[in-house]
């Protein structure tokens, strides 16, 4: 489903060149669950980008659900990320001028898909909004935000689901409700999860942790003692 091929990004700051990513090769199968894991500014979020296809390598490959990423122009990868891919962000990310049911009819619009309004009750029914439709983000607790930002990832049945810190903005109640139905509605679904996550318990939900460590892959791991045991001289992720 998805891969990387010596994945390096580097940036130019005050006449300084830092490396981000340092060579990261890895391969994730179709429907797996991934977590990718470390100290802040290891370079968790950059790597996510990139096998995203939201952001460009400095050198090297990433290829999802065959598409080779280093050889698409923006509107190419937009146009698989639309096909393939779905998205929750810690900051929910919704559009505040519409309201729940329109936030997640949109991405099944641009899917082309029919009978979105269906589908998208269908999908904010699953995740216990169904009284909520028509508020608008405003409207709504950051524990219903982040459902409405569930439901609009699941909405097109993506192939692959990217999660960047789900539950980061939740206090650990509501957390643990989104963890819960995250991965519900993953096995519902077979979408291939990868996430990234300072929280250990979701983390440790995954079939496989990641962990980076200045931008280079520590560990690779089934077990995230194991993955985590490699960061630093910690033996934790902060």
């Amino acid at each position: 489903m998805l891969s990387s091929n010596q994945l390096t990004k580097t940036v130019v700051s005050q006449e300084q060149e830092l490396t981000i990513l340092s060579e990261v090769s890895l391969t994730i199968n179709e429907g797996d669950s991934v977590a990718i894991v470390g100290a802040s500014g290891s370079g968790k979020s950059t790597l996510l980008s990139l096998l995203a296809g939201l952001d460009v390598p400095t050198s090297g490959e990433v290829l999802l659900a065959g598409h080779k990423f280093h050889e698409l122009d923006e509107d190419q990868r937009a146009a698989v990320r639309a096909q393939y891919v779905g998205f929750i962000f810690q900051s929910f990310h919704l559009l505040p001028g519409l309201t729940a049911l329109e936030n997640v009819m949109l991405p099944i619009e641009l899917k082309g898909q029919k009978q979105a309004r269906q589908a998208a009750l269908k999908i904010l029914e699953k995740v216990g909004l169904k009284d909520r439709v028509t508020h608008y983000p405003n409207q709504l607790s950051g524990g219903e935000q982040q459902r409405v930002a569930i439901a609009r990832a699941f909405a097109s049945e993506p192939k692959i689901l990217f999660a960047d810190e789900p539950t980061g903005n939740l206090d650990s109640a509501n957390g643990e409700k989104i963890i819960e139905l995250l991965f519900e509605l993953n096995q519902q679904f077979g979408t291939t999860l990868v996430l990234v996550t300072h929280d250990l318990k979701l983390a440790d939900r995954c079939q496989k942790q990641i962990a980076l460590d200045a931008g280079k892959i520590k560990s690779n791991a089934t077990n995230l003692e194991s993955a985590v045991d490699h960061l630093n001289d910690t033996a934790k992720v902060s």
